[in-house]
């Protein structure tokens, strides 16, 4: 069972690239837009994304003709903030141009992800040391250790041999021995059947015996890893309750190793511990002495145990035999090539199979998770820029209306005051001024960010843009009522539309009070701006807060750290 889901699950990955190979051949005759200026080797992503967008498209109007229809989260959303952002562009086009883009850029963030699981599959599948199920190739001298995690596995020829002694016990004995025998293979053949497994064991398979400079310098170091390395199963020094794992000799070579303890009879020099016959409540210490021994160099390190009642668990015994077999065997093996699995433990035959750490789950999952977070992300971006575009326009607006009153004031006609106003933000952009009708290509078409003609790069003046294409329209034939109208829809604010609406009733019926009006709003502008000012000084302040509290935590741990190893000294 467990071959068959390793096999569906490395199957998902080559289900995965090939949903991507098969989307690419659908997609491989899609017509990229004329705005696409993607690298060539992207050009295939992009023509994935067009060919999705364009099926969900189709998809959608076919629901529409039926009656239904299906609605994407936070895309009227979308849909407002692209219309607020390109307000030249087409409705339905600034809508497939983004979501193009975002398909394509979560299909980048959905193969990588997909590629880096595969890859970290592949290595997981490759990099067993485990050969025919029984040896493990040893690193070579001053190599490092070997991890080798394996399943112990009821054997398939213990089954057999269950079968084969019931019936040679039929046929060969007769009477209520041979029946008993009989019986007794049986139930034997069937507790066997019914264990699964007898758990997982990690086994550190170390290199071949190092030179004497490196032993020399790894004395101190294997010293201080008891008494913490000879545990084993148990939990603390003082509750030893099953063998010690005590380490190779080839894990402390070159050195000599003596063991001392001082009751034998409690623990002996190999770990094993004699506590069979001990009561729940009964306990002995026990001092375990090690000693290595080089060159006339002695380093030695006294331990204390204490040796209490063992666990009666069937299953934990027969684990605990387990582990040390494994240990027995790769102590024995230390100064061969390969280190050989035991095939039997007390009496039972053992099959081993290696537990490779395969993470690519958790990585593609991972991915998954990274991609639906993209989407939701790409749209948040999108609307924080039209709310810094809403906030740039309220921060504009009394300088706007204060140039109004100025030119107003000097006998210049609106129209003119409009076009004079769009010279002055072509002059504060970097751009050329193009006389007193700009014609300059329609904003939106171009990048949030525009470079001066000093190479850094600004940040667009939407107002500037709103008044190019105010004069744009003018210059285009529409009347001035229309323009001023749809300035001050384009702007979406409140400001803007009563500008527009002063404008409008001032060319519709005449108004002799337009420059009182107008001064009025300049004045009332400015102490808008102001409060304007005031909250977003005190969101910068909030934002500090989170700094500030990270700063503070640095600061305490600089004062307590040192004076608690202070005080513990």
């Amino acid at each position: 069972m467990e071959r068959v889901l390793s096999i569906l699950y490395s199957g998902l990955y080559v289900l995965l690239l090939g949903g991507f190979i098969l989307l690419a051949v659908l997609s491989r005759r899609e017509e990229l837009p004329a705005y696409a200026r993607d690298p060539p080797f992207l050009r295939p992503l992009r023509r994935m994304a067009c060919w999705i967008c364009r099926r969900a498209r189709e998809g959608r109007l076919a629901r529409q003709r039926e009656g239904g229809d299906f609605r994407v989260p936070g895309a009227e959303g979308v849909r407002s903030d692209l219309q607020a952002l390109y307000p030249v562009m087409k409705a339905k086009r600034q809508e497939v141009r983004y979501q193009a883009e975002k398909v394509e850029k979560i299909l980048a963030l959905l193969l990588l992800w997909i590629l880096l699981a595969g890859s970290l599959h592949i290595r997981a599948l490759r990099a067993g040391i485990l050969q025919d199920n029984v040896s493990v190739e040893r690193a070579p001298a001053g190599g490092e250790d070997q991890r080798l995690c394996v399943k112990a596995l009821p054997a398939q020829e213990a089954e057999d041999d269950a079968d084969s002694g019931d019936r040679t016990g039929s046929g060969a004995g007769t009477g209520t021995e041979t029946e008993d025998r009989g019986r007794g293979s049986g139930d034997e053949a069937e507790a066997q059947a019914e264990v699964k497994d007898y758990g997982t064991y990690t086994v550190t398979i170390h290199a071949r015996r190092y030179t004497r400079e490196e032993a020399q310098k790894r004395a101190r170091e294997i010293l201080d890893r008891f008494p913490d390395s000879l545990l084993g199963t148990n939990s603390a020094p003082d509750m030893i309750r099953t063998p010690l794992s005590m380490p190779p000799s080839s894990a402390m070579a070159p050195f000599a190793v003596t063991w001392e303890s001082s009751r034998y009879a409690v623990l002996d020099t190999d770990g094993s511990i004699f506590n069979s016959e001990y009561t729940p409540d009964q306990s002995e210490a026990v001092d375990l002495t090690v000693a290595l021994t080089y060159a006339g160099y002695r380093f030695q390190k006294k331990m204390n145990f204490v040796v209490r009642a063992p666990l009666h668990d069937e299953r934990e015994e027969f684990c605990g035999e387990i582990r040390s077999a494994l240990q027995s065997a790769e102590e024995e093996s230390a100064s061969g090539a390969h280190f050989v699995l035991p095939r039997e433990v007390a009496g039972k035959t053992l099959d081993w199979r290696e537990q490779a750490e395969d993470i690519s789950g958790s990585v593609l999952l991972l991915g998954a998770a990274a991609c639906a977070a993209a989407w939701y992300i790409l749209d948040s971006r999108l609307h924080e820029k039209t709310r810094q575009r809403s906030r740039q326009l309220a921060l504009d607006y009394p300088k706007l209306t204060s140039k109004f009153v100025l030119y107003l004031g000097a006998g210049m006609s609106v129209r003119n005051v409009f076009y004079k106003c769009a010279a002055d933000s072509l002059r504060a952009d970097g751009r050329k001024k193009q006389g007193a009708a700009p014609g300059t290509r329609f904003p939106g078409e171009n990048e949030i960010q525009r470079t001066s003609r000093s190479g850094q790069k600004q940040e667009t003046r939407w107002l500037g843009e709103e008044l190019l294409l105010v004069c744009n329209e003018l210059e285009s034939g529409i009347s001035e009522t229309e323009a001023y109208m749809h300035f001050g829809r384009r702007c979406r604010l409140r400001q803007y539309s009563r500008l527009s609406s002063l404008l409008v009733q001032n060319l519709r019926r005449g108004n002799d009070t337009l420059l009182q009006v107008l001064q009025e709003e300049a004045s009332t502008s400015f102490e808008e701006r102001k409060n304007l000012a005031r909250e977003l000084g005190e969101e910068a302040g909030t934002k500090l807060l989170l700094p500030m509290m990270i700063m503070l935590g640095v600061t305490m741990l600089i004062i307590i750290v040192p004076a608690y190893f202070g005080f513990s000294m």
